[in-house]
This record gives structure tokens, sequence and C-alpha cells, in this order.
């Protein structure tokens, strides 16, 4: 797996995968991206902040990225 953060500046709430929901995204956090679909990443959340819990967010989450949101490590 790739290993991703949030860029600075790209906090915002992010689609939730296969729900109809959103999960609160600190720029910095972490995620790791499990794979690419369409024009968008499929991350899980690593260590969610406590402002992304306060907003439903959880450990292993999975959200749906933009490339130009995300910092990706290689």
């Amino acid at each position: 797996m790739i290993n991703a953060t949030i860029k600075e500046g790209q906090f915002g709430f992010y689609d939730r995968y296969g729900e109809k929901k959103f999960a609160f995204l600190e720029e910095g956090q972490a995620l790791k991206i499990e794979r690419e679909e369409a024009n968008q990443y499929l991350c899980s959340v690593v260590s969610p902040s406590e402002r992304c819990q306060n907003h439903g967010g959880y450990d292993g989450m999975l959200v749906l990225a933009y490339e130009e949101n995300l910092d990706i490590q290689t």
C-alpha cells in the first residue's frame, strides 16, 4: 500500500466510500491508498485526529479523495 496525507489547505469533508455520509479530514491526516478508482483514490484513514473523530471518522474508515488533495509518498 502507498501512504499519503491530506495536503496543506485541503481540509474539509470527503465522501465515505459505500455510504451516503461524509468524513472531515484535516491537512496532514495520514491515509493509506488502497486502490485507484476512476479519477479518485480509495484511501483508509490512519489514526484519525480528534476533530476527525468528532465528525464521525474512525481508524480504517474508507474515503474517496482526488489526487490534487493528496501528498502521495512513494
